[in-house]
């Protein structure tokens, strides 16, 4: 061990020095520190760079989970869409189905089969279509809300 002087302030100039602690000549004591031994400094220096190696190798093992785990959702999520784009393309064949079930011919031949008879007269009714694009609220004629509303009143309660 070694021991040197230390470069901190002096005494207050009021300040007596103690008579046990050596004498600089100049009337500050002499505080000695004792300097760390080189094997304590080294230790702490392969404690520091094992400490940052370990911080290092676990942030990279933390951004390979990350990126597996993203890659997992990607896939996941290219399946829900592929899903996703089927079920869109069933639920349409399936309207279509159900569209042509129930249309005006398909009724008639299947009652002719159970054995029944077409009336004295026969009355169409226009609907609208089914397809979509249809008559939208952009397309409507400029009517006033109130206006219409009457109208639809009496044509379904013809009453007074």
């Amino acid at each position: 061990m070694s021991a040197q002087p230390s470069p901190r302030s002096r005494l207050a100039p009021n300040a007596t020095p103690r008579p046990e602690s050596p004498n600089r000549g100049d009337g500050a004591p002499v505080r000695l520190t004792v300097a760390p031994e080189v094997a304590r400094r080294r230790l702490r220096a392969r404690l520091v760079v094992w400490g940052a190696a370990l911080v290092t190798v676990a942030s990279m093992f933390t951004l390979v989970a990350f990126h597996v785990f993203a890659a997992q959702s990607a896939f996941t999520l290219e399946r829900l869409s592929k899903d996703r784009a089927n079920e869109q393309l069933r639920y349409e064949r399936l309207r279509e189905q159900v569209a042509g079930l129930s249309s005006a011919q398909t009724v008639i031949a299947a009652a002719s089969k159970l054995g029944m008879v077409p009336g004295g007269t026969i009355v169409s009714l226009p609907v609208p279509s089914a397809r979509p694009g249809g008559v939208t609220p952009d397309t409507l004629p400029a009517e006033s809300t109130s206006a219409s509303y009457v109208k639809v009143k009496h044509a379904l309660d013809p009453g007074p």
